[in-house]
């Protein structure tokens, strides 16, 4: 359940690029040999000013090829190797497909008056040719899609790819603003640097008179002199600039070279003293892009992981080490790249999605450990490896903008940035680590009383998911362009299908869900979520869905499967301590029971009531010490929230989406901890409330965020 998260923000910003463009194209063939002469080193950390920031030469080719070929750099060359070629070959790619166009539906639109062979080749690939973007009629297209509601975020990936490709040469600002009046005390940090080529109306005159032009002339191609920017200075920069494009063309490693030399020096040199970004944070910035930002960690949790699972199903000891080495080393990994990014920064990193999920991850995944450490059970251990897993490949592959560094908007930039969104992503992160908890807690339940029958339920959601992918192959990827894109309603499968979805829905409340119920109503459940992702009428959300049902049923049926194996193969463990299973056998496990955690708010007496093994109950303590954890920090999340809006905007409540769904979701934890209180089989019930409060955060996190506007859709 918590995976149909996972899947709408897959189909918000999965984006995986055509492998049809990886080999270099015939454009590169002199830069890629170039390429391997030329020491990068200090070039790369030249800054550019872009996007309300400054940046390095590395981050700004990385980020600018990301927008408009899908990866950062041309195929067979680097990053900055890569902007050199644009900036002063890019005639040479006019007929090469390297603008990208990640939408179907946009790629029919612009595609319907172009010959056959152009045609599939763009929907096949995705990708455009510079000239094919230029055509009339696709300009045409452009600014009749454009204005629709329903293609804004797909035409504004186009726009930005459409920048890049023919503007990149103006977004170039590597010239500082020389002037007295721009100091550390007062930087004004909305002046604009300048590219080189606005400095070229500043040159001294007998310049003009060698290249055989005027200034004049240079003023009507490139604009007025840069006020401020003596001749000198221009001459500092043109003289290298002018020589790193003739050497650069030449393929001539060494003048460019030395021309690089000469830029690197020069430009910092402009700025008036404390301006220019310090060699230290723009050395972190590349090493951080280098290391594709740490997402690559993953790996580490997912092997973890493996070790925790078996420690906690069989309680061995070189196991529960192994994981646990894994897991400090992926806190390492995770943290450091963190750290980076907050010393690049200069301030806490939590004011963008992919921070707040990378960052607040490492909050629940430390506490965790904490846990871990005092009571040696290896169920935090598995889901402290979860929660790092699971956000670095939303890190990773999802979210959009693949985590960017990025400038703060102005309004975050306030204290309450580090107590009241800390707090609140902080328990976000804690709400994931318990319903990782709730999901062990669920299987080994159903395992214990109907393994048979639950691993039915698997296979269900699994057949339901394959239907549902037909279904949306059938319903947004034929018929109309617009169908196609995935991004426009089906005239008849929404209404349908949203209909559809409240009739089954209505029928869950006088169905008996506390337990596993009847196949039937599992049935109607898996139906109602099936109708209400077609209801959405999103391609991405929809088939992502269907496969995390596909792949979370399999595994789930494949586990009960196991189960029903051992105990039929392994009855002499039967009277071994760990997870009796039904009809005889047991798997060891760890127990809690000899020291049951005081924050659990288990009552006494808990672990012998039931037909529960003991060892059930240490998942239900486990679980309850982060659920108080969630209800206290979210609590005083949303308070702090209400005074930071009080002074902000001038109201502490606006019900703004997110604070409703932040809201909602605490309600969730209240309504679980008082049932806890009239249920008798508390600990079931706990674990599907704490799902349910991880579905609602991940709604207000994923759907709230992308879908829906508000005061909150920055974060």
């Amino acid at each position: 359940m918590i995976g149909a998260a996972f899947a709408l923000m897959t189909g918000a910003g999965l984006a995986f690029p055509s492998l049809a463009s990886v080999q270099p194209f015939a454009a590169s063939e002199r830069a890629i040999g170039l390429d391997k002469q030329i020491d990068w080193s200090a070039a790369r950390l030249i800054a550019v000013q872009d996007g309300g920031r400054y940046k390095t030469l590395d981050s700004f080719a990385r980020e600018s090829f990301s927008a408009m070929y899908g990866k950062e750099h041309l195929p067979g060359l680097t990053p900055v190797a890569s902007l050199m070629e644009w900036l002063f070959n890019r005639d040479a790619y006019a007929d090469a497909p390297v603008v990208r166009v990640k939408d179907k539906g946009i790629q029919i639109h612009f595609t319907a008056h172009m010959p056959e062979a152009a045609r599939q080749r763009i929907l096949n690939t995705g990708y455009m040719t510079p000239n094919e973007l230029r055509d009339p009629v696709v300009r045409q297209r452009m600014d009749e899609l454009e204005p629709r509601a329903i293609m804004v975020t797909a035409m504004r990936r186009v726009r930005n790819a459409e920048a890049v490709a023919l503007m990149m040469d103006r977004m170039f600002r590597i010239v500082p603003d020389p002037s007295e009046k721009i100091t550390p005390a007062h930087p004004e940090p909305d002046y604009a640097w300048y590219t080189p080529n606005e400095l070229r109306a500043n040159l001294p005159d007998e310049i003009y008179a060698s290249a055989g032009t005027t200034r004049e002339q240079m003023i009507r191609q490139f604009g007025g002199p840069v006020p401020d920017v003596s001749a000198e200075q221009a001459l500092g920069v043109i003289g290298p600039w002018a020589s790193l494009q003739g050497a650069w063309l030449r393929g001539d490693a060494a003048g460019v070279q030395e021309a690089l030399r000469k830029l690197s020096t020069t430009l910092p040199a402009l700025a008036q003293p404390g301006i220019y970004p310090s060699h230290s944070q723009r050395a972190a910035e590349a090493r951080y892009y280098r290391m594709g930002k740490f997402t690559w960690g993953w790996t580490l949790y997912f092997i973890g992981a493996l070790f925790g699972v078996v420690a906690l199903a069989a309680s061995w000891r070189w196991a529960w080490w192994t994981s646990m080495v894994l897991l400090l080393a992926g806190i390492g990994f995770h943290g450091y790249g963190v750290a980076l990014r907050w010393y690049i920064l200069d301030r806490i990193p939590v004011a963008n999605m992919f921070e707040a999920v990378v960052g607040a991850a490492l909050v629940g995944i430390g506490v965790g450990l904490l846990a871990e450490l005092y009571f040696r059970s290896a169920i935090f251990l598995v889901a402290s490896h979860a929660t790092g897993f699971v956000s670095l490949m939303l890190g990773s592959f999802v979210i959009p903008g693949g985590g960017t560094i990025t400038s703060i908007m102005g309004i975050l930039d306030d204290v309450m940035l580090r107590i009241h969104t800390t707090l609140i992503i902080a328990s976000y992160a804690l709400i994931f680590l318990a319903a990782v908890i709730a999901l062990m807690y669920l299987f080994a339940y159903y395992v214990h009383t109907q393994p048979t029958r639950s691993a039915t339920v698997g296979l269900m959601s699994a057949g339901a998911g394959a239907a549902l992918l037909l279904a949306a192959g059938m319903a947004f990827r034929t018929g109309g362009a617009e169908q196609a894109s995935g991004l426009v309603k089906s005239a008849l499968v929404t209404p349908v299908a949203a209909y559809a979805a409240v009739a089954l829905l209505l029928l869950v409340p006088v169905l008996r869900l506390a337990s596993i119920g009847s196949l039937e109503t599992i049935g109607v459940l898996i139906g109602g979520i099936a109708c209400g992702a077609l209801a959405i009428g999103n391609y991405g959300f929809t088939s992502g869905l269907a496969l995390t049902m596909i792949g979370g049923g399999l595994v789930w049926a494949g586990g009960n499967g196991l189960a029903l194996l051992l105990r039929r193969n392994a009855p002499a463990l039967a009277t071994a301590p760990g997870l009796a299973l039904a009809g005889g056998g047991s798997l060891p496990m760890p127990e809690l029971s000899r020291a049951r955690p005081l924050m659990a708010g288990a009552m006494p007496g808990d672990e012998k009531s039931g037909r529960l093994p003991a060892w059930m109950n240490d998942f239900d303590w486990a679980h309850l010490i982060i659920l108080n954890l969630v209800f206290v920090m979210l609590f005083v999340g949303i308070i702090l929230g209400a005074i930071w809006a009080d002074y902000s905007w001038g109201r502490p409540w606006g019900w703004d989406p997110k604070e409703v769904f932040a809201l909602n979701t605490w309600i969730i934890y209240a309504i679980l901890i008082h049932t806890r209180f009239i249920v008798k089989n508390k600990g079931l019930w706990t674990a599907w409330l704490s799902v349910l409060g991880c579905l609602m955060m991940a709604f207000n996190w994923c759907f709230v965020n992308f879908f829906i506007v508000g005061l909150h859709s920055y974060a």
